[in-house]
């Protein structure tokens, strides 16, 4: 069966899009995480401990590959550009008020391409349209500057809190803390729109 298919927009790098993530995509997956070195992963404020083993991370991603149930508690989607693979999205799911994302560009040449301010709004309706949810936090540290530069076009910071307990595979320390609502998500759309526009 071949993998649904969600929103995208085209760049000047090529056409970005969504699709689900399937078992070819998960080596490159494990090859991010496992061969990007301890400097990049300390920016990244993971725990290696958490992070686990490539069997870990391979086990992580099998287990989030979507089967179609809508209350599945991980879901993983790939981020192509012109059908090739550059990066993925997780959604992990705890209650309608509690779910988080994770985004990471794979691929080095995807970078700085505008892809993830392309795809954001996307990327947020896909979840939506997937699974029932009330609201969508997100959750990133302070000092990964293009990433919440990339959030501020769209959704202001509620807080800057200590979390002992993120999300997935970061360590503990300083978050800034958004909020996405369904209801929202059209205003995400005009966003981009003017983003595109200006």
């Amino acid at each position: 069966m071949s993998p649904a298919r969600y929103g995208g927009e085209t760049i000047a790098a090529g056409h970005a899009a969504f699709r689900d993530l399937i078992e070819d995509d998960i080596e490159a997956v494990v090859r991010y995480w496992h061969d990007s070195g301890d400097d990049y992963l300390a920016f990244l404020g993971i725990d290696k401990v958490r992070l686990g083993s490539e069997d870990d991370t391979h086990a992580r991603f099998r287990r989030a590959l979507r089967t179609g149930d809508p209350d599945q508690r991980s879901m993983a989607f790939a981020i192509t550009l012109d059908d090739t693979f550059v990066s993925y999205t997780l959604l992990n799911r705890y209650t309608p008020d509690s779910n988080f994302s994770h985004w990471h560009l794979t691929n080095p040449l995807a970078r700085k391409t505008g892809i993830s301010t392309a795809l954001y709004p996307h990327r947020i309706a896909m979840y939506w349209a997937v699974c029932d949810m009330n609201r969508l936090p997100h959750q990133t540290r302070p000092r990964n500057v293009g990433v919440n530069r990339m959030l501020d076009k769209f959704v202001p910071i509620a807080e800057t809190v200590w979390v002992e307990n993120p999300d997935e595979i970061a360590g503990q320390g300083e978050f800034n803390h958004r909020h996405v609502a369904r209801a929202e998500v059209h205003k995400l759309f005009e966003t981009l729109s003017n983003l595109m526009d200006s």
